[in-house]
This record gives structure tokens, sequence and C-alpha cells, in this order.
């Protein structure tokens, strides 16, 4: 990784400290006098203060206290658990990777998730400020790996890579894009972005809000989806906020008015309508897109073609992520929750069912009485062809399987540290024979 004196040469930094100390002395004398520059000085001492914390973090800014008890499998009903192969990605004590573990936890092999080795001049990375200081700043977050080892992910916010199986790189997606990867049958991905703000059309952007303003932010607000193909290039483009503000979204635009302007949409996944699915819902198709739009509590079905919103559905999950399709045409939602708010009778997250024809849901995990989970963001959850269900709780560090009843049957929990966790943005279980790998090793 890039030594971040490359990003911020010493100079700048020991100009920075001392001009934060004589804000920090000057705006006491103006805090004391009641003088007006006073705010001033004090929105400059904390932008200081908090480039100074950056960079002397000592692990990654993402992570949380340890809540769980073990460093790797913990629990293993081998009569019970689905065999396979596990895939990971997250932030290990290793660093930031994707890695793939058998069913005793053994790491069978490891992709390296360096953005600089990716991108040594990320010029797509707008603004400057987005762009991460050193591997402690950055996280992936979205994969998908082929039967021939070859893994594809995103760098949060930074751009999707295709790895081979010894980590060189094969083609790179030069975008902000985010959160998940869906593999189509033609070989393409759809995978969430962020568009460049200097793009953004001026009707999409919320009463008050203006290029500028959005750039002192992080610049990213409008969400789209693209679809990339086989080989890297981008075949299609739909924005979901335009089919939200042409949809009539009026009260939830309003709610991010005042909540969330600056990210108004935040999707974090998209499934491809079955033809199952399209059964259960008039003018709706085979190929449509299922979008989790996070800020709204919303799932929508747009166009596959146009981006058009087709359907909605909001709530009663909570900023929910990864909504799948099942075999009947229902759909099964992570909703995240809240620890301290109860939804269907659960506080925390919990896994959701929706009959798309009717509008009714249910709790279906975790079962009435029984001892839950909690992520507060990320997470993600997959139905295996057991019937059992793996689920990633991503910042406790810890992915689990439970059994129809809602029986732990394989668990695995990986700390970073003495006193935090491991964040594991999602995991995948993989049938043995998907694999074509004879030999996972590589020259060093």
């Amino acid at each position: 990784m890039r030594n971040w004196w490359k990003r911020l040469d010493r100079e700048k930094l020991v100009f920075t400290v001392s001009a934060a100390f004589l804000v920090f002395l000057l705006g006491g004398l103006f805090a004391t006098k009641r003088l007006q520059p006073y705010q001033m000085f004090e929105d400059g001492f904390k932008a200081a203060r908090q480039l100074i914390e950056e960079r002397t973090q000592t692990r990654p800014v993402l992570l949380e206290e340890l809540r769980y008890e073990g460093d790797g499998v913990t629990v293993h009903d081998a009569g019970s658990a689905y065999q396979g192969y596990t895939a990971m990605q997250g932030l290990f004590p290793e660093g930031v990777e994707l890695r793939l573990i058998d069913m005793a936890g053994t790491v069978i092999h490891r992709w390296p998730a360096d953005f600089d080795a990716v991108w040594p001049n990320p010029t797509h990375v707008f603004p400057d400020k987005n762009l991460p200081i050193d591997e402690l700043h950055y996280h992936t977050h979205g994969m998908w790996v082929l039967p021939d080892g070859s893994a594809v992910f995103n760098f949060g916010q930074l751009g999707t890579v295709k790895l081979d199986k010894c980590g060189s790189v094969v083609w790179s997606v030069d975008r902000l894009t985010h959160h998940s990867i869906t593999a189509n049958q033609d070989g393409s991905f759809w995978i969430p972005a962020k568009r460049d703000v200097r793009l953004v059309a001026e009707d999409l952007l919320l009463i008050g809000l203006s290029k500028d303003a959005l750039l002192s932010s992080d610049g990213r607000y409008e969400d789209t989806l693209l679809r990339v193909g086989a080989d890297g290039a981008t075949k299609q483009e739909l924005s979901v906020l335009r089919a939200v503000v042409e949809g009539q979204f009026a009260p939830e635009l309003f709610d991010m008015r005042e909540v969330s302007k600056w990210d108004p949409t935040h999707v974090n996944d998209i499934e491809i309508v079955t033809p199952e699915l399209a059964a259960r819902i008039d003018a709706v198709n085979e190929g449509d897109l299922l979008v989790s739009i996070r800020q709204f509590h919303m799932l929508a079905i747009l166009d596959g073609r146009t981006g058009a919103v087709k359907w909605r559905h909001r709530g009663p999950w909570v900023r929910q992520h990864d909504p799948d399709i099942t075999g009947q045409g229902m759909i099964e939602v992570f909703s995240n929750g809240d620890e301290d708010l109860a939804v269907d009778g659960v506080r925390g997250s919990s896994i959701m069912s929706l009959d798309p024809a009717t509008g009714e849901t249910r709790t279906i995990y975790p079962p009435a009485g029984q001892k839950g989970f909690f992520t507060r963001i990320m997470g993600r959850h997959q139905r295996l062809p057991n019937g059992n269900r793996l689920i990633t709780e991503s910042m406790p560090g810890r992915v689990f399987e439970v059994d129809e009843e809602g029986r732990v049957v394989w668990e695995y929990i990986k700390p970073y540290d003495g006193t935090h966790a491991a964040l594991i943005e999602e995991a995948i279980r993989y049938d043995k024979d998907y694999f074509t790998v004879q030999d996972w090793r590589c020259p060093s």
C-alpha cells in the first residue's frame, strides 16, 4: 500500500498541525471575547483535528468492539450444515482481502484488495478527499467469485476490479461503484454506482442543494445501476434518482431533504426479476430489476430497459439489505433493524419474507423466543440448497448457518485484535464442485 506521506507530504502535515494549534489558540481568544469569527476558527479546528485523528489511526475506522468469543469455526454440525467452501470479504487482521475457507475454517485461498495496486493514479475518484489515505481507510463491499478462481469485487464507492486467481488485475471499472455484485447468465454484472457529482443533472438536486455544496461533503449523491460486461466495459446505466424523482416519491424525498439529503437513496443491492416473481406482480417482467433503496426502507422494481419504476413496497423492515427472490416468487429481505426498536416483535436484525402479491410480511429468522443478532450496517443472507440459511452479521465479524428450525449448525467468528472484531462485509457459500481450480497455489 502506498505510504500516506505520498498523499500528504511531511511539510504539508507540519503546516496543518501548526495551523491547527494556532486555530485552537485564536479560537479560544475569539470565543472568550465573543467575537464573530469564532465559528470559522471552530470549524477549522474540527477539520484539522479530524485530519490528525485519521493519520494516527491504528486499526480500520469501521471496526466495532468485540461482541462474540472465539476465533474461527466455533460450531460445525457436519450432519446438518451444507458442505462447501465459503468466500468472505472484509477487514481481517491480515489486511483488506477476500478469502476462501473450508468448513473447518482453514483458509484455502486469498485475494489481496490493494487499492493502490489496482489504481496507482485513481483519477476517477473525485473529489480528491475521497481517496483513501492508507489501507485502514477503505473496505470492499460486494463480490462474486468465478469457477476459474478469479474474483470480481467492489472497493466501497471507489471502483470495481476483476482479479485472476493469483491477484493480477484483469480489468477495472473506474467508477464510484459500491455494495453489491449481481452476476447475469450472459457473464455480465449489475453493480450500483454513484455518478460523478459534476455530471448530475440540475433537476435532480434537492431544494437547497448545489453541486458546490455536494462537493464540500463527499460528492456522492446520485445512485445509478451499471451493467458491466464480462470484459469490464459498461454496457448500460440507469439512474435510480431519476426514477425516484419521476416516479412521484414526494413523501420520501421530503424526508430525505431533512434527514439525508446528501445521499437520498443509498442503493445497496440489485436483483434480476425471475419469471416466478414477475408472475406475482402486474406489469412486471422477467429481467426487470429489484432494487433495495435503504434510505426509504423500500424495495422497488425498475424496468430493465428504461429504468422507470414499476412497483415499490416500503417496510416494515428497517434500513434493509440484500433482498433475494425465492423459487416461488417471494422476496426475502435482510432487515438491519435497531437494537432499541422492535420490528415484528424482534429487536435487532432479522430476515423477513414478503409476498409481493398481497403485501403480507413475516419474520422467518430469528424464530420467536430465540436469541437474535444485529449489524447496524451491511449484512447478507443466502438460502442454501438444503433449506439452511447462511447469514453474515457484518460488524461483529460473524458468519453463521441456521437450519430451517433456526438452530445454528455452523459458525465462524473472526476478531481483528484483542478488543475489536474484524469486519466481514459478506459471505457466500459455494459448492465444492463449483470451482474448476485444481491447484489454488500461485507463484511467489
